[in-house]
Parts: C-alpha cells; sequence; structure tokens
C-alpha cells in the first residue's frame, strides 16, 4: 500500500470525486481485556451517567455498546494538535493564522488560541473583547469574518482557519448567523463485556485519609470563619457552606471512607474499542471562498490536508482521559470511500507524511488562492469585567 498523496485529495474534492475518508483504529483498555475504563461522563437527572447505545456490528443483533468519546470530544482532542503547534513552533499548522485572547491579571497574561476557546472564532471572549482600542465586534477584520457565508468563507478563513475546519456557529447574533458544518467527525465506543440487561457500570469510590484527624468538624463559628479567612483562595459557595455546616470534608479536610453507592462510578468492562474518524469531501465541496473553481478547490484541499495533519498529530499521543489507558490492537484502517462502492486502502496516517502532504496543499493553495500564513495573530484584550468574575464552579 500507499501513502495518501495530494492528487488523491485533489480529485477527492472535486465534484463526483470521493464521498469520504474513514481512518478506523481498534483498541482494547492497556491493563488487558480484564481491565476496566472509564468512559465519558455525561450529566444524569440526579447523578452522573454513562451513555449506553446499540449499534449493529455485522452480528446477527444489535450489540450494547458504551460512549467513550463523543464527536464534539473528539474534535477539541484533535484542535489541541494545533495549539500544540503553536507553542512549540514546529511544523506547518503553527504557521496558521489565529484569534488569541489575552487575559492580564495580577499573577501576570493568561493568553487562550481560538482552537482552545469553545465556540472557536464566534466565542464570547473574543465578542466582548476589545481590538486596537474598540471592541472587537466593532473590527473591521472581525465584522467582514462573522458575515462570511457557505458562498464566501475566504474572510473567515484568513483570520481564523480553525473555525472553517472544525465548524461553528455564529449563534449569539441576531441575524445572518453563520454555520459551518463539521467535515471531521469522529468518536469512540466499546462493546460491553455484559450484554444483559444489568447495569454494567462499577460501582465503587476510593477512599481519602488524613493523617490528622479521621473527622474534622468545626463547632464554633468564629473557628470556622478564621479557618474561611486564612483559606483566600476559596469560592464564595465553598465558603458559605463550609461557615453554614463546620463540615470540614467541605474544604477537603479529614477521611472519606470508600463507596460503593450507585452513584460512585468507577468505570465499564469492554470486550472491544472502536475508533472512527470520516473526513467528508461531499460536505468540504460545499464550502466556497470565492477563488474561482480552481483556487476554491485548492483551499478546500489545504482544509483537508490540514485536518489529516491535526488527526495524525494527535493519534501519536492519544489521551483520553483519567483511567482510560487504552492501546491498539492492530493497524489502523484508512480507506477512501470511492464511488460505486470502489474503496482504495492507504497506509495508516503519521505526522510524517501528513506534515509532506500538508505542505504540498499549502503550496498548492498560495498559488492558485493567495492564501498565506505567517502565523498572523487577531489580539484580543479579554474584557476584564468577565475573568474578574470566573469562577471554577459550575
Amino acid at each position: 500500500m500507499r501513502n495518501i498523496s495530494i492528487d488523491d485529495i485533489n480529485a477527492a474534492i472535486l465534484n463526483g470525486g470521493a464521498g469520504s475518508l474513514l481512518v478506523r483504529v481498534e483498541l482494547e483498555p492497556a491493563s488487558g481485556l480484564d481491565g476496566i475504563i472509564a468512559p465519558a461522563k455525561y450529566a444524569g437527572a440526579n447523578n452522573a451517567t454513562y451513555v449506553y447505545e446499540k449499534r449493529y456490528l455485522g452480528e446477527e443483533k444489535p450489540q450494547k455498546v458504551v460512549l467513550i468519546d463523543s464527536k464534539g470530544s473528539f474534535a477539541n482532542r484533535v484542535e489541541e494538535t494545533i495549539t500544540e503547534a503553536r507553542r512549540t513552533g514546529e511544523g506547518l499548522l503553527a504557521s496558521m493564522p489565529h484569534i488569541v485572547v489575552k487575559y492580564d491579571d495580577e499573577s501576570g497574561s493568561k493568553t487562550y488560541c481560538d482552537s482552545q476557546l469553545p465556540h472557536r472564532g464566534f466565542d464570547g471572549h473574543i465578542r466582548v473583547g476589545v481590538h486596537d482600542g474598540k471592541s472587537t465586534s466593532e473590527a473591521k477584520e472581525y465584522i467582514d469574518a462573522r458575515n462570511s457565508t457557505l458562498e464566501n468563507l475566504l474572510p473567515l478563513f484568513e483570520l481564523s482557519p480553525v473555525t472553517v475546519l472544525f465548524g461553528g456557529w455564529d449563534s449569539t447574533r441576531s441575524k445572518n448567523q453563520l454555520r459551518i458544518p463539521s467535515v471531521l467527525t469522529g468518536e469512540m465506543y466499546g462493546v460491553l463485556a455484559d450484554q444483559s440487561d444489568d447495569d454494567p457500570a462499577i460501582h465503587r469510590a476510593g477512599a481519602r485519609i488524613d493523617p490528622v484527624g479521621a473527622s474534622v468538624s468545626v463547632a464554633k463559628k468564629a473557628d470556622r470563619e478564621k479557618i474561611v479567612g486564612d483559606s483566600i483562595d476559596l469560592s464564595e459557595n465553598t465558603k458559605n457552606k463550609f461557615i453554614g455546616s463546620g463540615k470540614g470534608s467541605i474544604i477537603g479536610l479529614g477521611a472519606i471512607p470508600p463507596s460503593a453507592d450507585k452513584g460512585a462510578l468507577d468505570g465499564v468492562s469492554v470486550r472491544g474499542i472502536v475508533s472512527s474518524r470520516v473526513l467528508s469531501f461531499t460536505m468540504l465541496r460545499t464550502f466556497h471562498f470565492g477563488k474561482g473553481v480552481e483556487g476554491d478547490a485548492a483551499i478546500r484541499a489545504l482544509i483537508a490536508a490540514a485536518l489529516l495533519r491535526a488527526m495524525a498529530g494527535y493519534d501519536e499521543n492519544p489521551v483520553v482521559r483519567a483511567n482510560c489507558a487504552l492501546t491498539e490492537t492492530g493497524k489502523p484502517s484508512v480507506v477512501l470511500n470511492k464511488r460505486y462502492g470502489e474503496k482504495e486502502e492507504f497506509e495508516p496516517l503519521t505526522a510524517e507524511s501528513t506534515e509532506k502532504l500538508l505542505e504540498e496543499a499549502y503550496m498548492q493553495a498560495r498559488e492558485k488562492a493567495g492564501i498565506v500564513w505567517n502565523g498572523q495573530e487577531f489580539l484580543v484584550q479579554g474584557n476584564p469585567a468577565v475573568f474578574d468574575n470566573a469562577s471554577a464552579e459550575e
């Protein structure tokens, strides 16, 4: 087999070309099939819960699976490759134009790129900030970017390529709300070892030992206020709870016994794990940039190559979450889904091969569409009122 090439990408992004590229990886718990893994947690009616579904896996009956990583979460993990490239300055992804929000406080400056913000180029931190001394929402570059449409995404692509790459929705606008669909989607699920109707979750939580005292209960209100006053980093909600009850556990004092309560989720047992990613060329072909047939095609090829490079970068360090260490059971399959059921398989994507692909796509887009990536930065000074009122509590 061979590596996917720029010629393959160029053919795929034209009308009548391939519909999609599928990358599929099979995994298992790093500790072995008898190990447990922590799936994604979701908010339930009373407690956190896992998401269970039924999927057709080629067997007679659909199989029960648990969601390990969702579409949105997968996109964020791939975006982290771009953020890391900017930190290190390595590779062409580091040269992508980007929006940066900067917040200043007594401890120094904190910066956040559009690839880190939840709504990317349309994020509230950007919109309520200041650029060149005036509201970002009044800056011409930003206005032009927000006024982009699927018929001409060029202003947004030149300001915040990641928003076009991964999708976005300018949802707070009163009109002209641009919605950019995701061209790269991915998910990870585990096939449950127990296919019965029993609860497959393992319910347990670890203990905490306090060498000073197993229980800390402060009876005097004056002592409570003194303790709270000496802990200047406590949130107001935590302070008030402790002052009201005096229970040391609220501020992390005292021991906690191990628990097997139904609300304590520790993981599940799976017999196999599948991670699948789909790059949709049919969706990408709906993106236009006002650069004519050749120019638009070159930008689409650049988007596809950048996404493949970011995905390959994530696969070199595929962190999911704590207590979810996984290992591949074999090589990933990379399949181009062409017309009429025809398929072509390629070698697994690597950072090296996709970097070369990205460089070729960039030179093509520069020549045919005038795209320039020199690490251009659109700097936004974050609104101090937002930072001052931010809290780690949900």
